[in-house]
């Protein structure tokens, strides 16, 4: 048993080191990484709004940039770990994977979030909004250089996916003016659902919070659970459209839930005409399914769905889409 316990704890540790090792490593690397005007894609939204179905969906379907598992986990040397994971491992059609746990995908190839990438330049904790003008020019630069020189090793654009980064869209605009955010939108009502289930299944506890924290959050940490979860969902939503007023509406695109599961094809070819009025066209290189199952319905005890629908109601005025 002692054995088996220390293998993680090992394995963790030459990950660390393998990690610092690669890290510096890539610090003449980054630094021959210049500017570039390749378009950078982002999927925001709150949890549970269909964000990592659209981060499988469009890296299967077209020639993208993005953080793999194995990628991920090289989240000091990023730009080693795209060109290790192109020499090591062939893109294989992952069309039929569509699992997902919590945002997690399975396989090397499968997509990731890369938190630990990103928790290098943003906070963690509870207070996750980055205001405009509060990340440091310096880290900007190591964040664009990282982020270009992935791109130029697999000479497509980039598509990140991270519902933290919801809460980090000025400094994305900051680092990247041809940003481009694909909205992930969801029936209230079943997100919110979701999330409370997601806090039963991650933690046993209906109260323990779970996920993406708004910027209200010690506003409402005190509210029932069954509230909490409508509000995280409102006022993430709320911070995605108070940055669109003032960065530039046009550089979002709402992608409904409901509309990508029951017609892929039409969902994409959206896609595909807002980035090509920004002059930008993804290369197809693989094959998507043309729907999949909705997830509707009661998912919560009857005391709570009724909660979240008075919540969904009074936040939203009966416009709950």
């Amino acid at each position: 048993m002692m054995v088996k316990a220390f293998q993680p704890l090992r394995a963790g540790r030459a990950l660390s080191v393998l990690n610092r090792a690669l890290g510096v490593a890539e610090i003449p690397l980054r630094a021959l990484v210049s500017n570039s005007d390749v378009p950078s894609l982002w999927i925001i939204g709150p949890p549970r709004s269909g964000t990592t179905l659209l981060y499988q969906v469009m890296v299967n379907r077209y020639d993208l940039t993005y953080f793999s598992n194995f990628t991920a986990r090289l989240y000091l040397a990023p730009i080693v770990g795209i060109w290790l994971e192109r020499s090591l491992l062939r893109k294989s059609n992952r069309s039929g994977e569509y699992q997902s746990q919590f945002g997690k995908t399975p396989g090397w190839l499968g997509p990731s979030e890369a938190g630990a990438f990103w928790y290098r330049w943003f906070p963690k904790g509870d207070h996750v909004h980055v205001p405009a003008g509060a990340t440091p020019e310096e880290h900007l630069e190591q964040l664009r250089q990282e982020v270009y020189g992935m791109s130029k090793v697999r000479s497509a654009p980039t598509v990140f996916k991270n519902t933290y980064n919801s809460m980090r869209i000025a400094p994305i605009v900051e680092a990247f003016p041809e940003a481009y955010f694909l909205v992930c939108r969801r029936n209230p009502i079943d997100t919110a659902q979701s999330i409370l289930a997601g806090r039963i299944r991650a933690a046993g506890d209906k109260h323990v919070w779970w996920s993406l924290p708004p910027n209200q959050i010690d506003k409402i940490r005190g509210h029932p659970p069954c509230e909490q979860v409508v509000e995280q969902v409102y006022y993430v939503y709320g911070q995605i459209e108070e940055d669109g007023r003032r960065l530039g509406s046009s550089r979002f695109f709402e992608v409904h839930y409901e509309a990508l599961c029951n017609d892929v094809q039409a969902t994409l070819s959206s896609i595909e005409q807002f980035l090509g009025r920004k002059g930008v066209k993804l290369s197809v290189s693989g094959q998507v399914p043309d729907r999949f199952p909705v997830s509707r319905g009661q998912k919560v005890s009857d005391d709570d769905y009724r909660c979240i629908v008075r919540t969904v109601e009074r936040l939203w005025g009966g416009h709950n889409g």
